[in-house]
């Protein structure tokens, strides 16, 4: 049996009334005054009545869940089998930059490159300054971690992934590496999404059983939520997250409610439709140094959350008629809440 993790016994904080300690997955008949989640809860709360993201998404989860990595910690990304780092310079203009003669004219053709090449050394694509048009999925046959990251001396905000499309399902940026092979990391890049569909409407998305980071990256999303991960490993830093239909972060456990973590610190996730952050289905995370404001939802919304899960040090929004943040399901009594300030 794992050890409880402690539960603080600090004053409550704007939005969350103090924990209490009961058994672990209890469902208790209230929830401290706090809103309990519905039974039924869409992922978009502005789409209609659908498919759901467990029919959508069953085997792949369930994949993931027998082979996802145990042990280490939760937000560590495997260290890289080989010492060599391969860069790769992609132009939009698909002008050679600097005579570098490994520069492509897209982020898939430096993909394709480097799953061609077969081997587990960590790589860097690195972008010229520029709108790229198309979908980046980094392939579950890749095997190394990756960083993808604009050029040195490029100005900030001077590269953007961009995908607006017609079909369902696909999001702008999808890692789909298994953690096991290898981790995937943006840094200063501008994502931006639309595509129609109920379920799995995510501007950047880490599939089940894969390690997706975001640093310093400003994403939006036309559709559906911004950054999302399903029984997967997501790490979002210093990050504008805004104008999303649905939510702005969604971090999803598998189907088990076994594995599935999400770190979110130091972040902006504001006007969003949904909640500013969602953790659920036996979900871990912690939400720290944020701010969260002005979202359609809950600032922070947490169902059927693992043991562990904290909220330290972030400045949110309620309202009258809304708390700053739900809790729904089990898991209540181990969320850590500490010096958290409405304003």
């Amino acid at each position: 049996m794992r050890a409880v993790a402690p539960v603080s016994t600090a004053p409550a904080t704007a939005g969350v009334a103090p924990t209490r300690r009961r058994p672990r997955h209890r469902r208790a008949s209230t929830t401290r005054g706090v809103p309990k989640a519905s039974a039924v809860d869409s992922e978009d709360v502005s789409t209609p009545t659908g498919p759901s993201r467990r029919g959508v998404l069953a085997a792949p989860l369930v994949a993931a869940a027998v082979s996802a990595p145990t042990g280490g910690s939760l937000f560590a990304p495997p260290r890289a089998r080989a010492e060599e780092t391969r860069v790769l310079v992609v132009s939009s203009s698909g002008a050679a930059d600097a005579g570098s003669a490994k520069t492509f004219p897209s982020v898939t053709a430096a993909l394709a490159a480097l799953s061609a090449r077969g081997d587990a050394s960590p790589a860097s694509i690195r972008l010229s300054p520029g709108v790229y048009a198309e979908r980046v999925v980094v392939p579950a046959s890749l095997a190394g971690d990756l960083l993808i990251e604009p050029v040195a001396g490029a100005a900030p905000g001077s590269v953007t992934l961009e995908h607006r499309t017609g079909s369902p399902y696909e999001a702008t940026v999808e890692n789909q590496m298994p953690a096991s092979r290898g981790a995937v990391t943006l840094r200063l890049v501008n994502i931006r999404h639309a595509s129609p569909s109920v379920a799995n409407n995510y501007a950047a998305f880490a599939t089940p059983g894969s390690s997706l980071t975001l640093e310093s990256c400003d994403v939006q999303s036309d559709t559906g939520s911004g950054i999302a991960a399903e029984g997967a490993t997501l790490v979002v830093k210093d990050c504008r997250v805004h104008d999303c239909k649905s939510h702005g972060v969604a971090v999803y456990g598998d189907l088990l409610g076994e594995f599935g973590s999400g770190e979110v610190s130091d972040c902006a996730v504001s006007r969003n439709g949904g909640d500013g952050v969602l953790l659920r289905q036996g979900a871990f995370g912690v939400v720290r140094g944020c701010v969260i404001t002005d979202n359609g939802g809950f600032s922070v919304e947490l169902v059927d959350c693992r043991e562990g899960t904290t909220l330290v040090n972030n400045k949110w929004t309620g309202s009258k008629k809304r708390v700053a943040v739900r809790f729904g399901g089990y898991g209540e009594e181990d969320v850590v809440a500490e010096n958290n300030v409405e304003v």
